[in-house]
């Protein structure tokens, strides 16, 4: 019988090769497969294309090592594929690993041995990822896939006016600053949604989300009724008014977080969930991010799952 075959797609600046290298011999032998393909990504190449070389090449798992980039890229290939993705995470956030249980909610991330152990094994759940259709401030339309979230406002100018040097440094509280950059010079915007095909809604905010699952650093879930495998597409509004609005919005998702604690209700934070969401940015492009990439601006965007789409390697559970 054809021994089994695993690739890896890494970036280098996030992974220690040297050592990934080292690991690798055992690891392959303790679970019986062949000389793993290793693909690195570069700035030019950040990971499509090295995922579409390994499923021509018949691998029977991609391992995506990196960062939420690099593991963005790689779901998106993979997706529909029935190849599996296993994850050796190492960004800032790790959006998709943490929803999968490879970082707790203390943001310990599994090594880089224990990731190899989980990517090499054969714990799977099928999982569905999102799917947005974009429309650029010139008309021009763009499809993107993600795992875990997509959003505009205050998430995507984070992300933008984050310093990257910091953040490499300090890992996800360097992002503050970029809050702070993005409310000195942004505010609030107007848009129109739509939930399923239901009627149309229009809001102001400072923070529009849409997600597939909703795990953040810091132990929080932003989206705590979301499921990665339900098959819908949640959505939550950030509404601040006044100098303490954004304690009422952190009041309300506490709330949400804590079903048994009952705080004053109010319009500071709001939840949908549904098959489709349609939005609308009536006050001009907005900023927009995937899974902690920004990827420019938009004026409006469709947004659904993919139900299923893709096989994940995980942790086993006891």
């Amino acid at each position: 019988m054809t021994a089994k075959r695993a690739a890896i797609v890494a970036n280098p600046v996030k992974i220690d090769m040297a050592q990934l290298r080292r690991l690798l011999p055992a690891m392959e032998r303790a679970h019986g497969y062949a000389d793993t393909l290793i693909l690195e990504t570069t700035a030019d190449s950040p990971g499509t294309e090295q995922t579409l070389e390994a499923i021509d090449a018949g691998v029977d798992v991609v391992i995506a090592a990196g960062g939420d980039g690099t593991v963005r890229l790689v779901a998106d290939a993979l997706a529909h594929s029935d190849v599996p993705i296993g994850i050796i995470p190492a960004g800032t956030g790790n959006l998709l690993a943490r929803n999968l249980g490879l970082v707790d909610r203390f943001n310990r991330i599994f090594d880089l041995e224990d990731a190899l152990e989980v990517a090499f094994g054969n714990c799977e759940r099928r999982i569905d990822l999102g799917e947005v259709d974009v429309e650029r401030p010139d008309g021009e339309h763009e499809r993107f896939r993600f795992g875990i979230i997509a959003g505009v406002g205050i998430d995507a100018g984070m992300i933008e006016h984050t310093d990257e040097e910091l953040k490499a440094k300090i890992g996800w509280l360097a992002y503050c600053g970029g809050i702070a950059r993005w409310l000195i010079g942004s505010g609030a915007f107007s848009a129109r949604f739509k939930i399923a095909g239901g009627r149309t809604w229009g809001t102001r905010a400072s923070s529009i989300m849409i997600g597939n699952s909703g795990s953040l650093p810091g132990g929080l879930n932003l989206l705590p009724d979301a499921d990665i495998d339900d098959g819908l597409i949640d959505m939550v509004i950030m509404r601040p008014r006044g100098p303490l609005g954004w304690s009422m919005v952190a009041a309300g998702v506490i709330a949400r977080n804590l079903p048994r604690v009952k705080l004053p209700a109010h319009g500071a934070v709001n939840y949908f969930q549904g098959e489709e969401i349609l939005l609308r940015l009536d006050g001009g492009p907005q900023n927009f991010e995937l899974d902690g990439d920004t990827e420019g601006e938009v004026i409006a965007l469709r947004a659904h799952t993919l139900e299923g789409a893709l096989v994940a390697r995980v942790p086993v559970t006891r």
